[in-house]
């Protein structure tokens, strides 16, 4: 072994990876009509450094449901806060049946009064097959169903 590596000891048979490792994937999945848990991963401590704080859902340009502080439940860590976020089933079919995109950020209001954002995270909206409600029987042919008239 090279005298620049003494510093450093592995083992004999030690074979190094240089290869790139990914990113993990920022991104949430969410089934319209479903029950759905999101949880995001904070590095500094909620409960202690923070005032208020929301999550915040916007589907295009519309922003089309916020939970509060009260609404999210947090699992305190070290130096690290989880906060998760419980959407029902009515929340979730907002965000269904549209090619619009939908996504999710928190906003942080600090002790000092300083405002802080975390990433915009994508959501991954599906349409469940089952869409919940009772079909709409079709019109039988023999009823007339708007007013027309013709050129005689």
């Amino acid at each position: 072994m090279s005298e620049m590596f003494k510093n450093y000891p592995q083992p004999e048979d030690y074979i190094p990876n240089n290869r790139p490792r990914c990113c993990p994937k920022k991104g949430l999945d969410m089934m319209a009509g479903e029950t759905a848990f999101h949880s995001f991963e904070i590095p500094f401590n909620v409960v202690t450094d923070c005032l208020d704080y929301k999550v915040i859902y916007k589907l295009g340009i519309d922003v089309i449901l916020v939970k509060s502080k009260e609404q999210l439940t947090v699992v305190e860590e070290d130096n690290s806060s989880i906060i998760n976020c419980e959407l029902s089933s009515s929340e979730t079919k907002l965000f269904g049946n549209t090619l619009l995109s939908t996504e999710v950020q928190i906003k942080f209001i600090m002790n000092d009064g300083s405002v802080s954002y975390t990433d915009v995270y994508k959501v991954k909206v599906n349409d469940s097959l089952d869409d919940g409600e009772a079909p709409v029987p079709p019109v039988p042919p023999h009823i007339i169903t708007g007013i027309g008239w013709t050129e005689d």
